[in-house]
């Protein structure tokens, strides 16, 4: 079992220069990855996706509408830093990528289509590219409806054998599913003149056993119709992932009133991370809070803990202080109040009692790097990212 996220040390590409032509007249005013679902961007699914699962870096493929995209995302999302490749005229999937090389460092890169989504196990998904084993690891997907894609071929061992065109037939079958991972190999090969890795690189790496697939978890999304995208809503809240009103985007911070608190990364010998759902808003949050009066900061995360956990802990080091009111704003729902969270972070571990749920969560479990939910709570996300690169010195953010 890994000790750490399982993106970390991993650079991301995500393809949102499309003009998003096929929505037209549903999503008029906004890039495709920036068409709203519940009321927010697509796109910012995406990279909270990214952020939680502890990539390096994510590099936008702009190209329609750049200056609207960089300053609806901005250049940190969550901890993780946030780059553009800007192309000046469009230079398909292949040429996007080749562009954005500068900025992928990493041995592999993950590579996204930003109008689709499609959550793997990403430790798999890694080790199915290498010099030995193949340049491009494809994720599928099994759909009802196959023909609107394009289905893939994959023999026994996973190798990617062939592609169908889009048909008008209603067959199920498996998909690309718009993830990558590709290898620096291949990325110093593509051309920067306009090109397609679907139409232009995969056949051929087909050919010659060098894509292989690996079929994915069933929750996909693909906005790029109408029809699809009239799903999203649905989709999110069923993955449930919804937004939550007290943990806005981008709150006005007219009235926002800074509040200090701590709360504690509780590792086990494991390297597994204690997480409590929230009563309030069925997020996963860490153990913690305000401190009491004449409470000193350490002695507020053990009391906290053992309040919300049952556990009696040993603070092993501190964190850093985290501040960015961006995502560490939070609106109460039972009076309204804006608050920007300030807290001071601890890291400890158990040293005796068992996991008791506190009257104020829904659950309380451990859970490893690669199991943390979707739905943990925007404020804790940068926090566990550095908590699990850890190395004795604190951040100030």
């Amino acid at each position: 079992m890994s000790e750490r996220l399982p993106l970390t040390g991993i650079d991301v590409a995500i393809l949102v220069g499309g003009m998003g032509t096929r929505l037209r007249g549903v999503v008029d005013d906004v890039p495709k990855p920036l068409a709203p679902v519940l009321g927010r961007p697509f796109l910012f699914y995406q990279l909270d996706m990214l952020a939680l699962r502890g990539a390096r870096s994510t590099t936008l493929c702009c190209g329609y509408k750049a200056e609207l995209v960089r300053k609806t995302v901005g250049d940190v999302w969550l901890g993780m830093p946030v780059g553009y490749s800007v192309e000046s005229v469009p230079l398909g999937t292949g040429g996007a990528i080749s562009l954005a090389r500068q900025f992928l460092k990493s041995e592999d890169v993950l590579v996204l289509n930003g109008d689709s989504w499609l959550e793997l196990e990403w430790s798999t998904f890694q080790a199915m590219s290498g010099p030995d084993l193949a340049d491009v690891g494809m994720a599928t997907v099994a759909v009802p409806a196959a023909g609107r894609f394009g289905s893939v071929a994959l023999d026994s061992e996973g190798f990617v054998t062939g592609f169908k065109e889009k048909t008008e037939a209603n067959v199920s079958g498996l998909i690309n599913g718009g993830v990558y991972v590709v290898s620096q190999k291949l990325l110093s090969t593509l051309s920067r003149d306009a090109h397609s890795l679907e139409r232009d690189v995969f056949p051929s790496l087909a050919s010659k056993r060098r894509l292989r697939g690996i079929q994915a978890k069933p929750a996909f999304l693909d906005i790029g119709v109408p029809e699809s995208y009239a799903t999203a809503n649905h989709f999110f809240i069923e993955l449930g992932i919804a937004p939550h009103s007290m943990f806005p985007d981008f709150p006005a911070m007219d009235h926002a009133l800074p509040k200090l608190g701590t709360c504690a990364v509780i590792f086990d010998k494991f390297r597994r991370v204690v997480l409590e759902k929230r009563s309030d808003c069925g997020g996963w949050c860490l153990p913690g809070g305000r401190l009491d009066a004449g409470e000193t900061l350490a002695e507020a995360s053990k009391r906290e803990s053992l309040e919300e956990t049952g556990l009696d802990i040993e603070i092993t080091g501190f964190l850093g202080v985290f501040s960015d009111p961006r995502r560490r704003t939070v609106r109460y729902p039972d009076n309204g109040d804006l608050r920007q969270l300030v807290d001071a972070v601890v890291v400890a571990k158990p040293v005796r009692g068992d996991l008791v749920k506190s009257h104020e969560s829904l659950d309380l479990r451990w859970f490893a790097p690669h199991e943390i939910p979707l739905n943990t709570v925007a404020p804790v996300v940068e926090i566990l990212r550095e908590a699990y690169n850890y190395d004795g010195h604190a951040v100030l953010r």
